[in-house]
């Protein structure tokens, strides 16, 4: 099913229901979600970013510990 058809129907189930407690669980899904992508990334320190930018450099360079490696 492509993503066209599925908002499709989406959007007809949601105005065919009269389900209170479904209609603001999905407005809950919807808001957490759009909020998420805004929120979370943007109250990291430049600490907190530099620390992960620098273990995704080590990740691409192939300098990683296996858990086991790490607690041995």
């Amino acid at each position: 099913m492509d993503i066209q058809t599925l908002k499709y129907e989406i959007i007809e189930s949601i105005t065919k229901t009269n389900d209170n407690s479904l209609l603001k669980t999905l407005k809950s899904i919807i808001d957490s979600k759009s909020n998420a992508k805004e929120t979370w990334y943007d109250e990291l320190s430049k600490e907190e970013i530099q620390s992960i930018n620098r273990g995704l450099e080590d990740h691409e360079k192939g300098e990683v510990l296996t858990s086991k490696e790490f607690w041995s």
